[in-house]
């Protein structure tokens, strides 16, 4: 499965009333405290103490010089870029945020700026520790400094002095350490971010007297331990992130209690036990519940159903069990529902279709099973449908909405023909209706489809011709029909799906000519696999025009004559690859959330005399399968230039003549199968130079001479791999080679002698027996005998 892998961004109207309070709150503090308007002296010292700092950075970092106009001939207040002071003349903020300022804060006095409110340099490049002179800001009511490379820990003590401050956001930097107890004493803090600061500790229970706090954000850092019940004191608590950490236990009821303002819960990626607690369902106000790869047991509470608000439900990746309750169908605002990769069981209850806000429903991986209701026809804004590798059964009901984006019902046991209904999505972008028991033909409307990328439909039943359209995808990446049952020429749809890089119509009953436009109208192709159909007639000249081409596997089918020179055009397999994923990526944008869903490309592979589905790092593999056809000649020696091969596989052919002796020059191979041919000559010493050969089969071929040894050749000792190769001697055949005289090549007639031996007695038995079958058939007297002591036989056991 293609797993959705999602950014989570704050919404537009929390970053607006972020930004308001932050100039409320600066305003007030510039005007709380009456004071004589300052001196000269006073206005000089706050403008000398920010050209000191000023003058301590270097001059390179500055991006489009954002502090130009801090100068000694200017005033401050009025000129200086980021520089704003209150209505008594002193500074009262700045900010600089994405200026491109580099170095440290050593040099910033903050004891010269009394009146400091605001201390924005988020978004720069500043290194070094937060100085502790900023305990002296007794004004400071907002300091952010994210996004920068700050280290040396959090100054606890410091910040834990500043009796006004409301904002703190540390967070994307490389400050590292614990969390320190005493910003529990911050009682008027009511936003705290340290997401992705390095912070390696346990929450300190002395933050759950942080009475004002309403955001709190501590994802992505190095947190173990449980979450303290204390936090329950955080009484004004809105929005609450702890994702991926390492945290543990159980989760305390009593924050549900003790929090009925809160609207978020992030709590994803983490290692948390027990089960969902009913307390749950005491948050009315929560919009947002993200409970993501834990470790959580049980069943689903019923007590989630009863909040009314509820947007966003993610429970996927636990050990949950149990039905699906009809009562989620409650959740009329529901926009978001993700079970997945849990242990649930039962039906899909029809309820579901009252959730008619719901834009994602990922079911995938449970024990689900049954037929699904037609009550989904009636989720009409549904985008992303998940629900693989579950137990349904039944027909594939209309999913009649015109927004889906993903759909992915593949694992299943989903009968009946083709869903027409997906004809109509579309915005339909990726569709995996793989591993099910769909038949009859393909309708040629799917290819309509103008944004489809990825369309796996293998392993099912689906028959009869693959049918053109008048229009063409100009979208379509990826395109898995194999392991079906289609019939006729190669289908002529795809000359174009001009965007094509994969291309699998392995395992059906396709027959003809591979057509010559392959070449010209999939200019993009990197897998193509064609292995076991009918497919006839020479390998096209044309194949070699497909430059990115890194997998060709034509193996088992009907092709004939030569291997076609010009194999170094394929210019993929000259050279190794290094892309390590490739996936069809979905860009979407659910509950004011910008969300990308990946979906991993997947090709069986035969590899090593065995079948694999390589998923991901398929973009690494590079290989050449010829095997299972009528090819005859010699191995051109062109293709040793193919220095990017992983495998190569020309067994079960006619080749002959020699093996190419700079074969050692594919220093990446790590698979080679010559077997069944009609190669003769020594096994070329190169061989040894194949540092990465883990599989190799030279059976049942003409080879003769001592067989080369070192590096990988001393490890592939099974003597089957040279086997009924009748002039071969050596370690690995327990045949020692004749010393100081080399062994000559064995006459085909004498080296065949054996076989020959052995085709006689085949024939001679086969004979015999068909003699002795002749005449029970044609002598009756013979045939009665023969029956009569059968049921001689027959009797005298019974007894």
């Amino acid at each position: 499965m293609a797993s959705a892998t999602r950014t989570r961004t704050h919404t537009a109207a929390a970053l607006l009333l972020y930004a308001l309070t932050f100039r409320l709150l600066t305003r007030a503090s510039s005007t709380a405290v009456t004071v004589s308007p300052p001196p000269a002296a006073a206005a000089a010292a706050e403008a000398h103490a920010l050209l000191r700092w000023k003058s301590t950075l270097p001059r390179s970092s500055f991006t489009s010089d954002p502090l130009s106009s801090w100068s000694p001939a200017t005033p401050a207040c009025t000129t200086w870029a980021g520089v704003a002071c209150g209505e008594d003349g002193r500074v009262a903020e700045v900010a600089l945020p994405g200026a491109g300022i580099a170095g440290t804060l050593a040099a910033l006095d903050l004891a010269a700026l009394p009146a400091l409110a605001g201390l924005n340099l988020s978004g720069n490049r500043l290194a070094g520790a937060i100085p502790a002179s900023v305990s002296g800001l007794a004004s400071l009511v907002s300091l952010d400094l994210s996004g920068n490379a700050l280290t040396g820990g959090i100054p606890g003590a410091a910040l834990a002095a500043l009796p006004a401050l409301r904002v703190l956001v540390l967070r994307n930097n490389s400050l590292g350490g614990a969390i320190p107890a005493s910003l529990g004493g911050l009682r008027t803090l009511e936003r705290l971010d340290l997401q992705a600061t390095g912070l390696v500790s346990t929450l300190p229970p002395e933050m759950g007297g942080m009475a004002s706090l309403s955001f709190l954000d501590l994802s992505r850092n190095n947190l173990s331990g449980g979450l303290p019940p204390s936090f329950a004191g955080m009484s004004k608590m809105k929005e609450l992130y702890l994702s991926r950490n390492r945290l543990s236990g159980t989760i305390p009821p009593e924050i549900f209690k003790s929090w009925p303002d809160l609207t978020l819960l992030y709590l994803h990626y983490n290692s948390f036990t027990g089960t969902i607690p009913a307390e749950i369902g005491e948050a009315k106000k929560l919009r947002r519940l993200s409970l993501l790869s834990n470790n959580l047991t049980g069943v689903i509470p019923k007590e989630i159903s009863g909040l009314p608000s509820l947007q966003m439900l993610h429970l996927g990746k636990n050990c949950l069990t149990g039905p699906i309750a009809p009562s989620l169908g409650n959740l009329t605002q529901l926009v978001i529902l993700v079970l997945s990769f849990n242990n649930l069981t039962g039906m899909v209850p029809a309820e579901i279709g009252s959730l008619t806000a719901l834009q994602e429903l990922d079911l995938i991986s449970n024990q689900l099973e049954g037929e699904l209701p037609p009550t989904v026809s009636l989720l009409k804004v549904l985008s992303y449908l998940s629900l693989a590798s579950n137990n349904f059964v039944g027909t594939v009901p209309n999913f009649a909405s015109q927004q889906l984006v993903y759909a992915e019902l593949n694992g299943n046991k989903f009968s009946g023909g083709f869903p027409l209904s997906f004809c109509q999505s579309t915005s339909l972008e990726i569709l995996d209706l793989s591993g099910n028991q769909l038949s009859g033909q393909l309708p040629s409307c799917i290819w309509d489809l103008q944004d489809l990328m990825f369309m796996d439909l293998s392993n099912n039943a689906l028959s009869g011709d693959v049918l053109a359209s008048a229009n063409s995808n100009l979208s379509l990446e990826s395109l898995h029909l194999a392991n079906n049952r289609f019939t006729g020429g190669f289908p002529s749809i795809i000359q174009y799906l001009k965007m094509l890089s994969v291309l699998d119509l392995g395992g059906n009953n396709f027959s003809g000519a591979i057509p010559s436009w392959i070449g010209s109208r999939l200019p993009l192709l990197r897998f193509l696999r064609l292995r076991s159909n009918m497919f006839n007639g020479s390998i096209p000249l044309q194949l070699l025009q497909l430059s990115h081409l890194q997998l060709l596997d034509l193996a088992s089918n009907n092709f004939e004559g030569h291997i076609p020179c010009g194999l170094t055009n394929l210019t993929s397999m000259i050279r190794p690859q290094t892309e390590f994923n490739m996936r069809s990526t979905v860009h979407h944008q659910i509950l004011y959330l910008e969300a990308d869903f990946y979906y991993a490309n997947r090709v069986d592979v035969n590899w090593k005399m065995q079948t694999y589905e390589f998923q991901g790092a398929i973009a690494l593999m590079t290989g050449l399968d010829l095997s299972g056809n009528s090819i005859n000649g010699e191995i051109p020696t062109e293709l040793t230039n193919l220095q990017g091969l992983r495998f190569l596989n020309l067994s079960r052919n006619h080749l002959s003549g020699t093996i190419p002796a700079n074969i050692g020059d594919l220093k990446l191979l790590e698979s080679l199968d010559l077997s069944w041919n009609e190669l003769s000559g020594h096994i070329p010493s190169g061989f040894s130079a194949l540092v990465s050969l883990s599989s190799l089969n030279l059976s049942n071929n003409m080879l003769s001479g001592e067989i080369p040894t070192g590096n990988q050749l001393d490890i592939l000792t099974d003597p089957s791999i040279y086997s009924n190769n009748f002039g071969l001697c050596g370690f690995a055949m327990s045949i020692s080679c004749s010393t100081g005289s080399s062994i000559q090549p064995l006459d085909p007639n004498k080296e065949f002698e054996g076989v020959y031996v052995y085709y006689s007695i085949i024939a001679g038995v086969v004979f015999g027996m068909w003699l002795w079958f002749g005449s029970l058939v044609f002598f009756a007297p013979w045939r009665i005998s023969f029956f009569y002591y059968v049921d001689f036989t027959q009797r005298k056991l019974m007894r």
